[in-house]
């Protein structure tokens, strides 16, 4: 993985939360999302991805989280995705409409809510 991006997880109940800080391009973008995959275990409900540290996301990143949900659904898991208004990720995601496959919201106590109602 290069240095341009780091990823954290940490288990909440049922749900993996990936923090991904930095700039997600060609160089990253398969690696974060293998690492963030394997790090789903299948008892999980689903995953929150938090995408608010990312300054820089281009179409390598925004595969990287159709992939991932995809991998998801295929295992009955769900995924919300962090991203603020103001993060420069948002229109990018918005653009390519993720929006149709996962939760976009504001706030990572939002993305628990949404996956935490069943």
């Amino acid at each position: 993985m290069s240095d341009l991006a780091s990823l954290h997880t940490e288990r909440e109940n049922d749900l993996v939360i990936g923090v991904i800080d930095g700039e997600v391009d060609p160089s990253n973008a398969r690696d974060l999302g293998r690492t963030l995959a394997e790090s789903v275990p299948n008892e999980a409900m689903g995953v929150v991805l938090d995408l608010t540290g990312v300054q820089y996301l281009d179409s390598s990143g925004v595969q990287m989280v159709f992939e991932l949900a995809e991998r998801l659904d295929a295992r009955q898991q769900r995924l919300a995705i962090v991203v603020p208004g103001g993060s420069p990720a948002r229109p990018v995601l918005e653009i390519v409409s993720v929006g149709e496959i996962a939760a976009l919201v504001d706030t990572r106590d939002e993305a628990v809510g949404r996956l935490s109602a069943v």
